[in-house]
């Protein structure tokens, strides 16, 4: 197994999605990175292009309709193929299923994972200090599986596959409790007690899945909406409705402290950037989560205008990445 300076990478990037988002995510590689990238493989939630010249090995994909990207490391169909075709000691193994509902992963289905993560961690020696991560990417039973390499960072999401082991509850007010749990997770934010206490204001908050996920972490909710609340969210004692378009908000209705402004309006993405521009200003939040929403081809082809915007206001560094709760949306977080 060479060491990181010998590593020679490989030629082919790997990118996994969510469903039903595979044409868009080419054409958002194609965008950025014109014909140096091109397609050869391609499954449901999985793409891989090949590149035309050789690839650094800090190189970053940066698609925000991607979950997952990195260098793809081949296949594999047993445990010891995997430590033998791994081209380097990774600090950790990521296993996770290629197909993914939108709702989450069934428990057995993690058990599969599990058994196969197991196997894997017998045999390969990990190495603290190494920033790469090993994916090991299994689609159905017959299949081979999938091997690539990414690096850790800011960017990357901790969990393998970007997914959090979260089934949305019957009891959730809606499926934004799934949006911004996966959200929270990507932050980092969803350890036991880290928001216990913390302020957020929610934009768009109705009816209030969302909120209800923020609740039950021990925070308190001003969720702004024109729209109605579930009532067991209104009735939580920490939760403060302002029946007010984000428009008209004003500071005096707010607190003096907001540690997380987040939001998921149902409007073009330059008009949310607007509201909450000006918002950051008044109340300097530590972090964001902004659901973005992507309605056509059109705004699709505005995002990275849209995030650069946002990196001028923003309160620290600035991704997009579309997660498995997302539709046709990409979540934005800053921290």
């Amino acid at each position: 197994m060479p060491s990181d300076s010998m590593l020679k990478m490989p030629d082919f990037i790997f990118a996994t999605c969510r469903a039903g988002s595979e044409a868009t995510l080419k054409r958002e590689v194609a965008s950025r990175h014109g014909n140096w990238l091109t397609p050869a493989f391609m499954r449901p939630q999985l793409i891989t292009w090949k590149s035309r010249t050789p690839l650094r090995d800090d190189f970053v994909l940066d698609a925000a309709f991607a979950t997952i990207t990195g260098f793809s490391a081949g296949m594999a169909r047993t445990a010891a193929e995997v430590v033998e075709k791994a081209p380097l000691r990774p600090c950790a193994v990521h296993v996770f299923p290629r197909l993914v509902a939108e709702d989450g992963v069934p428990t057995a289905e993690w058990q599969r994972m599990d058994e196969v993560q197991s196997a894997i961690q017998s045999q390969l020696t990990l190495d603290p200090a190494s920033p790469w991560v090993l994916d090991v990417i299994l689609g159905t039973e017959t299949e081979p599986w999938f091997l690539g390499l990414h690096r850790r960072g800011g960017s990357s999401h901790p969990h393998p596959g970007a997914l959090p082991r979260l089934i949305l509850p019957a009891e959730a007010p809606s499926r934004a409790w799934s949006k911004m749990e996966q959200a929270l997770a990507w932050l980092g934010l969803d350890a036991p007690g880290k928001l216990e206490k913390a302020t957020a204001l929610e934009l768009g908050s109705a009816p209030g899945g969302a909120s209800w996920s923020l609740l039950n972490r021990g925070m308190e909710v001003i969720g702004v909406d024109t729209a109605a609340m579930d009532p067991r969210v209104l009735e939580h004692r920490h939760f403060t409705h302002l029946r007010l378009a984000a428009g008209d908000l004003q500071r005096s209705d707010l607190p003096s402290e907001i540690d997380l402004l987040a939001s998921d309006m149902n409007l073009h993405p330059g008009l949310v950037l607007r509201y909450v521009e000006r918002l950051t200003a008044l109340t300097q939040p530590r972090w964001m989560i902004l659901t973005l929403k992507m309605n056509d081809a059109e705004v699709e082809s505005q995002l990275p205008a849209l995030l650069k915007q946002l990196h001028r206001f923003a309160p620290g560094e600035v991704f997009a990445r579309q997660l498995h709760a997302n539709r046709r949306e990409v979540t934005v977080v800053c921290h």
